[in-house]
């Protein structure tokens, strides 16, 4: 009985406290092979690669990025680099995908895209763990490097596929930003994607 209400007690704790690991290395795989697909480095048919490429760029992406803030999330200034590969993903916790677009390019789409749990050296793990916790009107801040700020109003929640790409790709007559993680936790098959549109 007592062993029973301690493992309760944990399964109920697991969401509750992301600071700590939670995910199996098994997990951890089946986020890699998703997220890489997102980032066009896992096509169907093709074996996963089981150590990371080594990553060319450095902290200098880091200085250079856009910032992103977002107070449901409790995320403030973050450093948001560009990138395309899954290990500068596994490395940042946080992409601007290289190809989409900027806030300050009207009718562009944004597209940020971040780990819900992370790995042990990733700059910000949990970045996006709380990401379905999103609603329609909560207010997404970005900051170019010159200081200037883009906020984006949340208009739009939805659950897609791995291999949706179409979410990436601008919205007709609007400018905005998009944040997706994999989800649910723990099995990550699917990809949540929070729009928000520049009212300011």
């Amino acid at each position: 009985m007592l062993v029973s209400l301690a493992i309760l007690l944990c399964l109920l704790a697991f969401p509750i406290l992301p600071e700590r690991e939670t995910a199996s290395a098994e997990l951890r795989t089946t986020e890699i092979e998703n997220t890489g697909t997102l980032l066009g480095e896992n096509s169907p048919g093709l074996e996963v690669p089981r150590k990371a490429p080594p990553v060319t760029s450095s902290r200098e992406n880091i200085s250079a990025a856009m910032k992103i803030t977002v107070p449901r999330l409790g995320l403030k200034d973050v450093a948001v680099p560009t990138g395309s590969k899954q290990a500068e993903l596994d490395r940042e916790g946080i992409l601007r995908v290289r190809g989409s677009g900027l806030p300050w390019i009207a009718g562009s789409n944004t597209f940020i895209t971040g780990h819900a749990l992370g790995f042990p050296r990733t700059r910000v793990p949990y970045v996006f763990y709380k990401l379905g916790k999103m609603k329609p009107g909560d207010e997404i801040f970005v900051e170019d490097k010159e200081g200037r700020r883009y906020t984006f109003r949340v208009y739009d929640l939805m659950t897609v596929e791995p291999n949706d790409y179409w979410t990436t790709y601008p919205v007709e007559g609007r400018t905005v930003v998009s944040l997706q993680s994999c989800t649910p936790i723990p099995t990550f098959e699917n990809r949540l994607v929070v729009r928000g549109e520049l009212v300011s």
